[in-house]
Protein backbone atom coordinates (compact mmCIF):
# COMPACT_ATOMS: atom_id res chain seq x y z
CA UNK A 1 0.00 0.00 0.00
CA UNK A 2 1.61 3.63 -1.20
CA UNK A 3 1.47 6.04 1.16
CA UNK A 4 -1.09 9.51 -0.09
CA UNK A 5 -0.28 13.14 0.39
CA UNK A 6 -2.80 16.02 0.24
CA UNK A 7 -2.07 19.35 0.20
CA UNK A 8 -4.54 22.48 0.96
CA UNK A 9 -3.38 24.53 -1.76
CA UNK A 10 -4.04 28.58 -0.57
CA UNK A 11 -4.28 31.25 -3.53
CA UNK A 12 -1.42 33.02 -2.20
CA UNK A 13 0.93 32.70 -4.98
CA UNK A 14 4.19 33.21 -2.74
CA UNK A 15 2.76 29.95 -0.39
CA UNK A 16 1.34 27.25 -3.02
CA UNK A 17 4.41 26.89 -5.13
CA UNK A 18 5.87 25.43 -1.21
CA UNK A 19 3.57 23.46 -0.31
CA UNK A 20 3.03 21.77 -3.51
CA UNK A 21 7.16 21.47 -3.71
CA UNK A 22 6.75 19.94 -0.20
CA UNK A 23 3.93 17.33 -1.59
CA UNK A 24 5.44 15.96 -4.45
CA UNK A 25 9.09 15.47 -3.17
CA UNK A 26 7.10 13.80 0.03
CA UNK A 27 5.44 11.45 -2.33
CA UNK A 28 8.18 11.18 -4.28
CA UNK A 29 10.68 9.71 -1.28
CA UNK A 30 7.88 7.99 -0.04
CA UNK A 31 6.74 5.93 -3.34
CA UNK A 32 3.22 7.57 -2.90
CA UNK A 33 0.83 9.62 -4.59
CA UNK A 34 -0.24 12.75 -4.16
CA UNK A 35 -3.29 15.41 -4.39
CA UNK A 36 -3.82 18.97 -4.01
CA UNK A 37 -7.45 20.48 -2.47
CA UNK A 38 -8.27 23.80 -3.83
CA UNK A 39 -11.46 25.13 -2.02
CA UNK A 40 -12.17 28.37 -3.82
CA UNK A 41 -16.11 29.77 -4.10
CA UNK A 42 -15.35 32.56 -6.30
CA UNK A 43 -16.59 31.81 -10.10
CA UNK A 44 -14.11 32.95 -12.83
CA UNK A 45 -13.16 35.40 -14.02
CA UNK A 46 -12.69 36.34 -10.45
CA UNK A 47 -8.78 37.30 -9.18
CA UNK A 48 -9.18 34.48 -6.59
CA UNK A 49 -10.36 31.88 -9.12
CA UNK A 50 -7.82 32.76 -11.36
CA UNK A 51 -4.85 32.01 -8.75
CA UNK A 52 -6.89 28.79 -7.44
CA UNK A 53 -6.63 27.58 -11.11
CA UNK A 54 -2.61 28.69 -11.64
CA UNK A 55 -1.82 26.71 -8.42
CA UNK A 56 -4.11 23.66 -9.67
CA UNK A 57 -1.91 23.96 -13.11
CA UNK A 58 1.32 24.42 -10.99
CA UNK A 59 0.30 21.18 -8.78
CA UNK A 60 -0.78 19.21 -12.17
CA UNK A 61 2.65 20.10 -13.79
CA UNK A 62 4.46 18.42 -10.51
CA UNK A 63 2.56 15.33 -11.18
CA UNK A 64 -0.53 15.71 -8.59
CA UNK A 65 -3.28 15.31 -8.99
CA UNK A 66 -6.31 18.30 -8.24
CA UNK A 67 -9.64 18.48 -6.64
CA UNK A 68 -11.49 21.45 -7.16
CA UNK A 69 -13.59 21.90 -3.85
CA UNK A 70 -16.57 24.25 -2.38
CA UNK A 71 -17.54 24.39 0.94
CA UNK A 72 -18.75 26.98 2.96
CA UNK A 73 -16.52 25.55 6.07
CA UNK A 74 -12.96 25.09 4.99
CA UNK A 75 -12.02 22.88 7.83
CA UNK A 76 -14.65 20.46 7.57
CA UNK A 77 -13.94 20.36 3.56
CA UNK A 78 -10.04 19.49 3.86
CA UNK A 79 -11.19 16.77 6.26
CA UNK A 80 -14.04 15.27 4.88
CA UNK A 81 -11.55 15.45 1.12
CA UNK A 82 -8.60 14.01 2.93
CA UNK A 83 -10.63 11.12 4.49
CA UNK A 84 -12.51 10.29 0.96
CA UNK A 85 -9.09 10.20 -0.93
CA UNK A 86 -7.56 7.95 2.28
CA UNK A 87 -4.43 10.71 2.48
CA UNK A 88 -2.00 9.37 5.12
CA UNK A 89 -0.35 13.13 5.70
CA UNK A 90 -2.04 16.78 4.86
CA UNK A 91 0.33 19.98 4.04
CA UNK A 92 -1.70 23.04 5.04
CA UNK A 93 0.88 26.07 5.43
CA UNK A 94 0.30 28.67 8.31
CA UNK A 95 -0.91 31.98 8.26
CA UNK A 96 1.42 34.67 8.07
CA UNK A 97 1.72 37.75 10.22
CA UNK A 98 1.93 39.86 7.52
CA UNK A 99 -1.07 38.89 5.91
CA UNK A 100 -3.17 35.48 6.06
CA UNK A 101 -4.10 33.13 3.37
CA UNK A 102 -7.55 33.90 2.31
CA UNK A 103 -9.43 30.91 3.07
CA UNK A 104 -7.14 29.45 5.47
CA UNK A 105 -7.13 31.16 8.63
CA UNK A 106 -5.36 30.65 11.58
CA UNK A 107 -8.96 29.27 12.98
CA UNK A 108 -9.48 26.62 9.70
CA UNK A 109 -5.70 24.91 10.57
CA UNK A 110 -6.40 25.18 14.45
CA UNK A 111 -9.76 23.11 13.49
CA UNK A 112 -7.34 20.92 11.09
CA UNK A 113 -4.96 19.73 13.80
CA UNK A 114 -7.41 19.92 16.38
CA UNK A 115 -10.17 17.44 14.73
CA UNK A 116 -10.31 13.65 15.14
CA UNK A 117 -8.94 11.99 12.41
CA UNK A 118 -7.27 8.68 10.64
CA UNK A 119 -4.00 10.96 8.58
CA UNK A 120 -1.09 12.97 10.12
CA UNK A 121 -1.27 16.49 9.58
CA UNK A 122 1.86 18.90 8.88
CA UNK A 123 1.69 22.41 8.94
CA UNK A 124 4.42 24.25 6.84
CA UNK A 125 5.50 28.08 8.38
CA UNK A 126 4.73 30.39 5.82
CA UNK A 127 8.39 32.01 4.14
CA UNK A 128 9.59 28.48 4.96
CA UNK A 129 11.94 26.87 2.25
CA UNK A 130 11.20 23.49 1.26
Amino acid sequence: MSTAIGVALPADADVAPILIQRAATLARDLNGRWVAFVVCHDALPSARATRALEQAERAMMSGGTVFFCDGEDVAQTLLALARREQIDVLIVGAPRRSGFFRRFRRGTIDRVVRAARSFDVVVVPAGHPS
